[in-house]
């Protein structure tokens, strides 16, 4: 906890002398920092000698008409997804499975951004159906519904026997990028079918260590060339399904040895080794227009050595994926009630870290209405420009446009 503690501090230090404003917000000041802080590997995760720059966002008229009727609570809610439960209070080690009158009044008192379901969530294809169409009814924005359905060893449906749905094996026996777009394509579409229209997969991670527990099969491939092709070819499957899909867990899980599940993860990579192997997927799913990328929680010191989690780095998530890599799409951390970020940060820690640093979407924070409340009080106390805000919801609205969410 102590050292991850300093390590924050450090990367808020300069926050107040170092403030932007809206006007200094260019993608030009960005484009030129961005490059000179990956080049240089910067102590902090956050640009000291020059204002806080993060990648501006107009947004469409539409959302622009949306974003102007909504509170300062408003716009903050609709940067996090949230389970069931953590909406309605409902014990960790119980499952909701139907909308009731303190759903409502949750989904009322905090509008948040969208929901993920899990196994536990899913009984059968009518009780879900009607599930997710009650929260959407109930909600003033339509929400994203998630789901972790990869195939192979992690699915919340296609492991359900009251499904009726395609079962794939390990995606790391999968072969060829038509089987990859098979997979995405076939996925999307039943997922789809309930009223799911986001799925976290495909995992862009390289299996590069066998002694990694948490990706192994989960992944493509251990050759990165090999993995992006497969990548490419499962977002353009889910795109072409309806779904909007997620790579996962940037910038590469796959040479860790412990489990951000249960405890803090580091890769000991330099940058210039993780371009060569970790970030090629990624790219590749990029090119093929995913619309989400997931942060993970691990460290990379070697890389980033400001020490903090890649969900809470300034360097991987602006620095590298929105500049370098041209990323414009909507970053989402990986769950925040992990071990990773629990034994390490308070709620409302983790949540402004994660927003300063690039996110657009906190993930199952470990409470709710802390983390919101963080981030409404680092706006208020000027850590956060309100502007940087918007760019979020903007973009989170559009996403939610295009994909006739809204």
């Amino acid at each position: 906890m102590r050292k991850f503690a300093a390590a924050l501090s450090v990367a808020f230090l300069f926050i107040s002398a170092c403030q932007a404003k809206p006007s200094e917000t260019t993608v030009t000041s960005a484009t030129t920092q961005a490059t000179a802080t990956a080049t240089t590997l910067p102590v902090t995760p956050v640009p000291t000698e020059v204002p806080y720059v993060y990648m501006p966002y107009d947004g469409s008229e539409e959302a622009q008409a949306i974003l102007q009727g909504m509170t300062l609570e408003e716009k903050v809610y609709q940067l996090f997804m949230v389970s069931p439960e953590q909406l309605t209070g409902t014990d960790i080690y119980e499952y909701d499975t139907e909308f009731n009158d303190v759903t409502r009044s949750a989904i009322s008192a905090y509008p948040v951004g969208g929901v993920i379901f899990f196994g536990g969530n899913i009984v059968d294809p009518d009780q879900i159906t009607n599930f997710i169409a009650a929260y959407q009814e109930a909600s003033d924005i339509g929400l994203f519904i998630g789901i972790d359905e990869e195939g192979g060893d992690i699915t919340r449906i296609a492991s359900n026997p009251a499904f009726d749905v395609p079962v794939f094996p390990p995606m790391l026996e999968v072969e060829g990028e038509d089987a990859a777009y098979i997979i995405g394509n076939t996925i999307g579409g039943y997922i789809r079918g309930y009223g799911f229209n986001l799925d976290f997969a495909p995992v862009a991670d390289v299996n590069s260590n066998p002694d990694n527990t948490v990706i192994g099969n989960r992944a493509f491939s251990s050759d990165p060339q090999e993995a992006a092709v497969m990548v490419s070819g499962a977002v353009r499957g889910f795109n072409d399904s309806g779904v909007f899909c997620t790579l996962k867990h940037f910038p590469g899980h796959g040479d860790t040895i412990a489990d951000t599940h249960f405890e803090a993860a580091s890769i000991p990579k330099t940058y210039a080794e993780m371009q060569d192997c970790e970030l090629i997927p990624f790219a590749a799913g990029i090119e093929a227009g995913a619309d989400f990328i997931m942060a993970a929680h691990i460290t990379t010191p070697n890389a980033d050595p400001a020490g903090l989690p890649a969900s809470m780095s300034y360097f991987w998530l602006t620095t590298v994926l929105r500049y370098d890599m041209g990323f414009t799409g909507i970053i989402v951390t990986d769950s925040m009630t992990m071990q990773a970020i629990t034994d390490n940060f308070t709620p409302q820690e983790a949540a402004v870290a994660a927003v300063y640093a690039g996110c657009d979407i906190i993930l199952m924070p470990a409470d709710l209405e802390a983390a919101a409340q963080g981030i409404v009080e680092a706006v208020e106390n000027g850590t956060i420009p309100e502007e940087r805000i918007d760019a979020s919801v903007l973009r989170i609205l559009d996403t939610k446009i295009e994909g006739g969410i809204i």
